[in-house]
């Protein structure tokens, strides 16, 4: 080593102590330690002598190399990161003044503020991201001052309408009439109100108890959609059923609970009619239904005669016509009376007439409160149970006497324009009523109405 490398070693040595010496001494004050460190070393390389304020170092090259590199390490480290942290943490980040005294540091995901006193106090805090902004950049928002990023970003619950902070959910929101080119809007609902407020039966939103129908648990923008039972008048939000040739739809929970009408089979309304019978009829039904004796006698006498004028349907013996209601009082008391055992109603079950033959008597029964064109029918079936006794084998089969029967009573229901009773008997397929009936039509169908009779009067299965 020869004098010179010593010299630049020594110079090395003289700044890097009297850099650690700065740094020690101020290291409240770094920027000032860094400007003295800086002239320090320029002056010491540029004249290569040390100042006389400066520690003077004697002794071994190899000693004053290793101390040299190791504070030289140590100050260069210490010196950066201290600079760095000092010039960032004493500028105001409004006024950018050097803070003198105390000063408040805001911390976000994306950055970090330094704040003099003053001006802490000065600018308002953003409610959402907790950071101070200038007055035009916070913007009063559904009752708090938010910064704009933080407002266009905010999401509000649709039920408590607070702004969302944490865990949320997200609906589609039903598109309205009109709109259906439009894009679904999204609404979405805090953790809180997910959990804890009643949900829509139809779209499974939360909802404010105030916007659900307490009768159905449906929302108020659902309901106008849906079905209206026919009979509660509620909204179906579940299953419903239809009766078969009867209109309206009817909930899950009239279907089970409420009597259904004797004659149409829909269940009855809020209010319905009652015979003392027992049979429940609907108003609608009720209005057509017929009660006065008088008028169903003159019905039964018009049946016979236009069969007899259209069909030539003659019954010789006399016929006795019978207006009853129902058997109150037990299937077997209505049994025997079709035995002619008593002298009670032989009418039971879902029964609306019937023909009797016993002892050279012929009786025909028609039970009362039923709709004209069910009496018009009845009747036309019984006359027709009449004519068979008289011109039929004793021993046909029931699905023979049946089938007849109604194709007489589909006849008048033809000629007198009760087009949806006629709907209603031909599309019945129970056996022996509807099987029997679609066997005459056939034959009437492909050999015509007066082979239908000689059919009837020659069969016996």
């Amino acid at each position: 080593m020869d004098a010179q490398d010593l010299l630049w070693m020594q110079l090395y040595w003289q700044a890097s102590i009297n850099g650690l010496g700065f740094f020690i001494q101020n290291r409240y004050n770094t920027r000032e330690m860094c400007e003295k460190l800086h002239s320090r070393a320029s002056y010491i390389v540029e004249t290569g002598n040390i100042p006389a304020d400066s520690a003077s170092l004697d002794g071994n090259p190899t000693m004053i190399l290793r101390r040299s590199a190791v504070l030289r390490l140590l100050c260069f480290g210490l010196g950066l990161t201290a600079s760095r942290r000092a010039l960032s943490a004493t500028t105001c980040h409004f006024c950018s003044e050097e803070i003198q005294g105390r000063y408040m540091v805001y911390k976000s995901s994306s950055k970090r503020l330094v704040v003099c006193s003053d001006c802490d106090k000065k600018y308002p805090k953003c409610e959402a991201c907790k950071l101070p902004h200038v007055h035009k950049d916070i913007l009063l928002q559904r009752g708090e001052r938010l910064c704009r990023p933080c407002a266009a970003e905010a999401k509000y619950c649709t039920i408590c309408q607070k702004r969302i902070q944490g865990r949320y959910y997200t609906f589609a929101e039903p598109t309205k009439e009109g709109e259906a080119n439009k894009p679904n809007a999204e609404q979405f609902y805090c953790a809180s109100c997910y959990s804890r407020a009643p949900k829509c039966k139809v779209c499974n939103r939360p909802t404010p108890r105030s916007r659900i129908d307490l009768a159905s648990g449906a929302c108020i923008d659902c309901l106008p959609k849906l079905h209206h039972c026919d009979s509660c008048g509620v909204a179906i939000t579940g299953r419903y059923f239809e009766i078969e040739h009867a209109e309206g739809r009817f909930c899950e929970k009239c279907k089970r609970t409420k009597p259904a009408c004797y004659t149409c089979g829909v269940p009855v309304g809020s209010t319905y009619w009652k015979f003392d019978d027992g049979r429940a009829i609907c108003n609608t039904c009720h209005e057509r239904a017929v009660t006065d004796e008088e008028t169903i006698r003159k019905i039964w006498r018009e049946v016979t005669e236009h069969l007899q004028r259209r069909l030539g349907m003659n019954v010789t013996h006399p016929l006795t016509l019978n207006i009853k209601p129902l058997n109150a009082n037990s299937f077997a008391s209505a049994r025997r009376a079709k035995e002619g055992l008593n002298q009670a109603s032989p009418l039971s079950g879902s029964e609306l007439g019937l023909y009797r033959y016993k002892a050279g008597k012929a009786d025909v029964f028609l039970l009362y409160g039923i709709p004209i064109e069910m009496i018009y029918e009845t009747a036309a079936h019984e006359y027709a149970h009449a004519w068979q006794t008289e011109n039929c084998p004793p021993k046909q089969s029931i699905e023979l006497k049946e089938g007849f029967a109604q194709w007489v009573a589909a006849q008048l229901l033809k000629d007198k324009g009760f087009s949806m009773s006629l709907e209603k008997l031909e599309d019945r397929r129970d056996r022996p009523y509807g099987t029997g009936y679609n066997r005459f039509k056939k034959v009437e169908e492909s050999m015509g109405k007066k082979f239908v009779f000689e059919y009837a009067k020659k069969q016996l299965k």
